[in-house]
């Protein structure tokens, strides 16, 4: 562990503070995706710097869009813009809520990913980046929808 983060003192603060942050700053990014237009929310959103750079998606590339899609309520819509991003939103909930009850008390261990899981995660990622650029049928339908 790097030195300054030894100087900090991790134990002032009660062990769930972490987990809950993190889940109130998800729920204020979903109520805010929730409440704006498309417009607003193409100003808003970041520009992704390995498409903006290469021209290619990345697998991270419209997941904004997808999320923004989520909270209305339109999963084909989030679907066509980042189907990555939707399959894994459930996995991640879960690992929040194992964090949460973990930093509680309960008898749950914090969620951790084997090294054979990370790997398989890592490689179903980049499997879905080669073949979301690739221009053929039934590929380009996984490509994320440029912005205007």
């Amino acid at each position: 562990m790097p030195g300054w983060l030894n100087s900090i003192r991790w134990s002032a603060w009660p062990r769930w503070v972490a987990p809950v942050a993190t889940g109130l700053l998800a729920l204020a990014i979903c109520a805010v995706l929730a409440t704006i237009d498309d417009d607003t929310r193409a100003v808003l959103a970041p520009r992704c710097p390995f498409r903006t750079v290469t021209g290619l998606d990345c697998p991270g590339c419209g997941g904004t869009r997808a999320l923004h899609a989520l909270v209305r309520g339109d999963l084909a819509l989030a679907l066509d813009h980042n189907v990555v991003t939707v399959l894994l939103l459930p996995l991640l909930a879960w690992a929040w809520v194992r964090w949460l009850l973990a930093r509680t008390g309960c008898a749950l261990a914090p969620p951790t990913l084997p090294p054979r899981v990370s790997m398989a995660l890592a490689v179903v990622l980049a499997t879905f980046m080669v073949v979301r650029n690739l221009p053929w049928l039934p590929f380009v339908h996984l490509a994320s929808t440029p912005l205007a």
